[in-house]
């Protein structure tokens, strides 16, 4: 088997881009509620859920990918900072990882890949690449 595959930490790889995609809905959720929070007071009660659910739909689609990308490149660099070898192959893994589901969730979600899905993965990729590059120039102290 080739060396570089055998020392990957698979579990690690599959987990931290995993971890990409369900902190992206988080922190989308959060804002969210945010909003609905804001909603809330100014209506001194129960907020419109039309208005709510407007914006969850409107900002989903524009912020999410950005948010997967600058996740991506987060991800790779905190999780690869303390392995000792191959940090940019496994950015790289990690983005091509996490751009595939992401063209996941948008085929559950539209039912076909547009090809901006198509460049954002490609971004992904490259995020991650570039993130286990910097672990690899800044790498944890021990």
């Amino acid at each position: 088997m080739n060396p570089l595959l055998s020392n990957i930490r698979w579990l690690r790889l599959l987990g931290a881009a995993l971890s990409v995609i369900a902190l992206s809905f988080a922190i989308l959720m959060v804002v969210t509620a945010g909003y609905a929070a804001g909603l809330a007071f100014q209506a001194r009660g129960s907020p419109d859920q039309n208005a709510i659910s407007h914006f969850a739909a409107g900002m989903s689609p524009r912020v999410m990918p950005w948010l997967e990308c600058a996740l991506t490149f987060v991800v790779a660099f905190g999780a690869f900072r303390r392995t000792k070898e191959f940090r940019a192959s496994q950015g790289l893994l990690l983005g091509v990882l996490a751009g595939l589901l992401a063209l996941v969730v948008v085929i559950c979600i539209r039912g076909h890949v547009t090809l901006r899905g198509l460049v954002i993965f490609l971004l992904m990729a490259v995020l991650g690449w570039i993130g286990g590059l910097c672990a690899q120039r800044w790498p944890a102290r021990t």
